[in-house]
């Protein structure tokens, strides 16, 4: 998704700039894709981005505090338009852009993101994740009357799917490490440099969805659960899977760990029990594309 920031400076001065376009990713999976608070729409193949029209981005000059854009034309798609009203931007300095803007947000070197407290409402929503979704720009120069930017969204999105072995309501999942290591769940986000960078804050031993109106009407019933996770590395861990009922019931499946990066999306597959121990089929998000494990036998294409 891209966008466009319009200054309203009227008067053309030397060193100053009206315009600034700024152009997000977009992510193919071989089963899913994303928009942001904006709009994320996820199909099979596909995480999609798209702005909506109360959107508004915060940007750091390299001096000063931070101003806000907001959304000026072109909601509903992947390339909009933002004004800054008289906030100019000028030739000799640097400027990074972040999303969504809180006037809250001081210091470009800690911005903060948290991913606590994500609840999915219904089989297979996802509506949720647009909450939880952050993009970031390092800082660059104007050039030619324009700024031009790749925004990256700060976490990864995560898909399972997961194969409940009951009929049942179910009100939680959650995953932890099989080794006890902690699970990050909130980061301060950098952009004061040409690259943003995104360093750990906070850990929880069990990261957890709450669910709502989710349940199942047939036994082995297949269900899709999302959730956004901070990047961090569960290479060479196991991932514990477990979804609850509303009687207290639980099933579970343990997983490869995968290095979710940020930027990224990643799909499981799984087939859950009340006996601990199932092993599902994975797929990993690399370079935005879904990339099929080695021991998957069915080939999938982005």
């Amino acid at each position: 998704a891209t966008f466009t920031l319009f200054s309203c400076e009227l008067v053309v001065r030397p060193g100053v700039l009206n315009h600034v376009s700024i152009g997000v990713s977009q992510m193919d999976m071989s089963s899913f894709a994303a928009e942001t608070r904006a709009d994320i729409a996820i199909s099979e193949e596909l995480v999609s981005f798209e702005w909506s029209e109360d959107d508004v981005v915060g940007m750091f000059p390299d001096r000063g505090a931070q101003a806000y854009f907001e959304m000026a034309d072109h909601a509903g798609e992947a390339t909009a338009e933002f004004d800054g009203g008289g906030w100019a931007l000028k030739t000799a300095s640097k400027y990074a852009v972040y999303y969504p803007y809180s006037y809250d947000h001081r210091e470009r070197t800690a911005i903060p993101l948290h991913y606590k407290g994500q609840k999915q409402s219904g089989n297979g929503s996802y509506d949720h994740l647009k909450v939880f979704q952050h993009l970031a720009t390092g800082a660059a120069k104007p050039v030619n009357g324009s700024c031009n930017y790749s925004m990256d969204r700060a976490e990864a999105i995560v898909r399972f799917r997961l194969k409940l072995p009951r009929i049942a309501v179910y009100e939680k999942l959650s995953i932890k490490l099989a080794d006890g290591s902690k699970i990050v769940v909130s980061t301060n986000l950098d952009v004061s440099g040409e690259t943003y960078q995104i360093t750990p804050t906070d850990y929880v031993s069990k990261f957890e969805v709450s669910l709502e109106n989710v349940s199942t009407t047939e036994e082995n019933q297949v269900v899709d659960f999302y959730l956004m996770l901070p990047p961090q590395n569960f290479v060479d861990k196991k991932i514990i899977i477990s979804v609850d009922t509303v009687e207290g019931d639980c099933c579970q499946a343990e997983i490869d760990g995968k290095d979710m990066k940020n930027n990224g999306a990643y799909h499981y597959e799984a087939t859950l029990t009340t006996e601990f121990g199932s092993s599902g089929e994975d797929f990993e998000g690399v370079d935005g594309k879904w990339e099929e494990d080695d021991n998957n036998e069915n080939e999938e294409e982005a």
